[in-house]
């Protein structure tokens, strides 16, 4: 009877750890009343079928039912959920090999022996399943990212693996129990699969990362290629309005000319001409840097047609040392998706922009915001392309990164702020 009880609660245990497990690597998309239930009922499920299939069929029985539950459960693929299922029974698997048959081997006993002394046998194994509860915790509290993703070419490998490893140190500890002088041999078999199996999802998510950061490079590159023209336009089109704006001064040159020799008929029809002219591109910058003095004032001038108002703040950024290319990216995408967030605004719609440089570069971009979620360092968002806070601040991130940037955004009070101070080399 004592050892039924212990029975039910270290599987309940082990099912807790389970779900802990899911929970840190998939979204739950249920209550937690549901997912109560929903525990209850796995637990009451696999006693059930434990009881009536034999051994060697229980962890096929105990993958089928813990991945169904997890459909239900947890958002995402099913093939990530089935990995993540045979991972946390293999982690059981060998915690009970290990446990078991490194206690028989350290104490000298046979399996029969151990498991007769009930006050041991029943500490050893609590021990242990306290221990699987504590890490299923330790997981589910501090995995700040509550997604698992992986590419199809190594999902045969991150499941097959694992998959072949579980039923081989069950068949293991069902055989180690009848052969004694196994004990020992289990053990380091165990510890070997447990090694090999972390190695393997290592490289695997070593291998997913080195991707990733290839992926976004290569888009940062094309988008800076692309971008690449179109801020060689923009500098044409400030040369442009820097000689508007010369060719203003001299027609105010006419006008004083035009005054002083009292020609007041002609100065009247001179001013109706002047004053019929585009008007509409104004200076908001001028930093010494015709490059980033185009943008600012482009992205100014558009700001204007949708009533929203830019603050700026510069200084002289004529020796600027970074590469302009990639400024002009940073700087487009930065105000680009202030611009969107303001324009969305039922209130005032403001945006403030700070370009400094001194011994660093610091660059802030605040804008007036509808309320935005911030999650572990994520803006959440609704978009399909998954992009944060606009369209553009994966390749912020990716700018700054390559400039070893320390930057930072929050939201408060109806603004979204975004700063980083860039060091100069």
């Amino acid at each position: 009877m004592e050892y039924i009880i212990l029975t039910v609660l270290w599987v309940a245990i082990e099912n807790l750890f389970l779900f802990m497990l899911l929970s840190a690597f998939f979204p739950v998309k249920r209550s937690r009343a549901v997912m109560g239930l929903a525990y209850l009922f796995y637990c009451v499920l696999q006693t059930v079928l434990v009881s009536i299939y034999p051994d060697e069929l229980h962890p096929f029985i105990a993958i089928t039912t813990l991945l169904l539950i997890s459909l239900y459960l947890f958002d995402g693929k099913w093939i990530p959920k089935l990995i993540i299922c045979v991972l946390g029974l293999l982690v059981l698997a060998i915690m009970d090999t290990v446990t078991v048959y490194g206690a028989t081997a350290v104490l000298g006993l046979s399996y029969e022996e151990f498991v007769s002394r009930r006050l041991l046998y029943s500490t050893v194994a609590t021990a242990q399943k306290l221990f699987i509860l504590f890490f299923g915790w330790y997981l589910c509290r501090f995995r700040t990212i509550r997604e698992f993703h992986i590419q199809s070419r190594w999902m045969l490998l991150a499941l097959l693996f694992p998959l072949f490893s579980l039923v081989f140190i069950i068949t293991l500890f069902l055989q180690a129990q009848n052969e004694a002088d196994l004990s020992i041999g289990a053990v380091l078999l165990s510890g070997g699969l447990a090694v090999a199996n972390i190695g393997v999802q290592f490289a695997i998510y070593s291998l997913e990362e080195a991707t990733r950061k290839d992926q976004e490079a290569a888009l940062l590159r094309q988008q800076i290629a692309l971008q690449g023209e179109e801020y060689r336009e923009l500098e044409n089109t400030y040369r442009a309005q820097r000689q508007a704006a010369h060719d203003f001064h001299q027609h105010l040159q006419t006008i004083r000319a035009l005054a002083e020799g009292s020609a007041s008929g002609a100065l009247l029809d001179y001013l109706d001409e002047v004053q019929q002219m585009d008007t509409s591109r104004i200076f908001i910058a001028n930093t010494g840097n015709p490059v980033i003095d185009a943008v600012l004032n482009k992205k100014n001038q558009i700001a204007q047609e949708k009533n929203i108002t830019l603050r700026l703040q510069v200084n002289d950024l004529a020796a600027f040392p970074l590469p302009l290319d990639a400024m002009v990216v940073l700087l487009s995408n930065l105000l680009d998706n202030a611009i969107e967030a303001a324009e969305k605004c039922a209130g005032a719609k403001e945006i403030e922009c700070n370009l400094l440089l001194e011994n660093t570069l610091y660059i802030s971009v605040g804008n007036t915001s509808q309320e935005v979620t911030i999650i572990n360092g994520q803006v959440a968002t609704t978009k399909a392309d998954k992009l944060n806070h606009g369209y553009g601040l994966a390749t912020i991130r990716g700018i700054l990164n390559q400039w070893n940037a320390e930057y930072a955004f929050n939201y408060a009070d109806g603004w979204f702020q975004f700063a980083a101070e860039v060091p100069i080399p």
